[in-house]
């Protein structure tokens, strides 16, 4: 288990241990730690991942990506787009979305880059996260 006191950095949390899509196997990631802009970029992958009420006691936390499901692509993903957009501008004050692109990989099957960089960047690199996400 960490030492909670042996963290050096202001913004951290533990690692999501996230099934790969492909195989369908998560790497051991029990006990392990996420700082910095990995824990930025862990909390948008949360955002786009949690479904509209499903947190107790935050409801309209998360995205609703159902309700674009069987949509045709010229409805769907703008609708994806904003929602994706509004979920981490509300959720994740830390970052700045720069931009977001939902890509259709198949039928029910998307792709989300979503461009951001921190609120408080010297640097004001843009850095992407990528969420890959079934329907």
């Amino acid at each position: 288990m960490i030492d909670k006191d042996t963290i050096t950095h202001r913004h951290w949390s533990l690692k999501v241990g996230r099934a790969d899509l492909q195989t369908g196997v998560a790497a051991d990631s029990y006990g392990d730690v996420v700082t910095a802009v990995d824990d930025l970029s862990q909390s948008i992958t949360n955002i786009v991942l949690t479904p509209k009420g499903s947190v107790p006691t935050e409801p309209e936390k998360g995205c609703d990506i159902l309700g674009a499901i069987d949509k045709h692509p010229s409805i769907g993903i703008p609708y994806l787009t904003r929602e994706i957009w509004d979920a981490i501008t509300i959720w994740e004050p830390r970052v700045t979305v720069e931009k977001v692109e939902v890509l259709t990989l198949a039928f029910s099957h998307f792709r989300t880059r979503v461009f951001w960089r921190p609120v408080q960047s010297v640097l004001e690199d843009i850095t992407m996260t990528e969420v890959s996400y079934n329907g």
